[in-house]
């Protein structure tokens, strides 16, 4: 399930990278798809937060070239979700000459965090252990020292530039199926993370993230995102999660709509967009 192996550097940062281009049919595909994604997010977003505006689609990106990544780009779709920091690593040369905003959206080890930050990610939304955060809040402060570029350009809404205090966006991930082959911190034990995380300096929490039983009907799947919007509730109302953490990321290309009755802000959408993966 974990990453285990990522490379140094990719050969493609190194060299530089020639942005590679999508087949028309299939470019078109992924436009036409998008487009209906986005309008089915913003009715349920409507339906649900009184705006329309309030849920963010963010591509899950996972095993997609490059190429096909930069078509939803270009339609003005900005935030991609990477699994594995390895494909985080490999993309973002390709895609450095055009807006995103990369999330680590996978499990990161405490050996990955500095590919992880080099990469250009803005938010780590998986954060389940102590170990792993405080590794990433250490390694943002050396960076930053050494005045790596990642840390100086500002980042919109996630990595800022103080010089004294750079920021990276989290989301504390919660296992609300609680299976046993899913990453995250158990629900009773979210609250002990939270008060370690947000004490950390440059790290900023954003919110909470799940991934939700795979059931096949809403009544066996809703209660694991119905829970994270509580949970989430609670630690803002005690005063656990900072203010502004109010991101729920939840909900995939099969149940986005359901998470979305259950509070969501940013769903993940991979296949719906761009086809099941080979």
């Amino acid at each position: 399930m974990s990453d285990q192996t990522a490379p140094d550097a990719s050969s493609a940062a190194t060299q530089g990278a020639v942005p590679q281009e999508a087949a028309g049919d299939d470019a078109r595909t992924i436009r036409e798809r998008l487009a209906q994604v986005t309008e089915n997010v913003r009715t349920a977003s409507e339906s649900a937060h009184d705006d329309p505006e309030a849920v963010r689609v963010m591509l899950a990106t996972k095993t997609q070239p490059a190429a096909r990544i930069r078509v939803a780009l270009q339609a003005g779709h900005t935030l991609i979700g990477e699994n594995r920091v390895q494909e985080l690593q490999a993309k973002a040369p390709e895609l450095a000459d055009i807006p995103h905003e990369p999330h680590l959206i996978g499990p990161l080890q405490r050996n990955k965090v500095n590919h992880t930050l080099r990469a250009g990610a803005v938010c780590v939304q998986s954060i389940d252990s102590l170990a792993v955060a405080q590794k990433l809040s250490d390694r943002i402060a050396a960076l930053a020292a050494e005045g790596h570029e990642a840390l100086v350009a500002e980042a919109p809404g996630t990595l800022h530039a103080a010089a004294d205090a750079p920021l990276l966006g989290v989301l504390l991930q919660v296992n609300t199926s609680r299976e046993d082959s899913k990453f995250g911190v158990t629900p009773d034990a979210a609250e002990e993370l939270a008060e370690q995380v947000r004490e950390l300096p440059h790290l900023r929490i954003r919110g909470l993230m799940t991934i939700g039983f795979p059931g096949t009907s809403d009544e066996e799947i809703r209660p694991s995102y119905a829970e994270l919007r509580e949970l989430s509730a609670r630690l803002r109302e005690t005063g656990v999660l900072p203010e502004g953490a109010t991101d729920l990321s939840m909900g995939m290309s099969a149940d986005y709509a359901l998470a979305i009755e259950e509070g969501a802000t940013i769903v993940r959408v991979g296949s719906t967009i761009f086809g099941a993966r080979g």
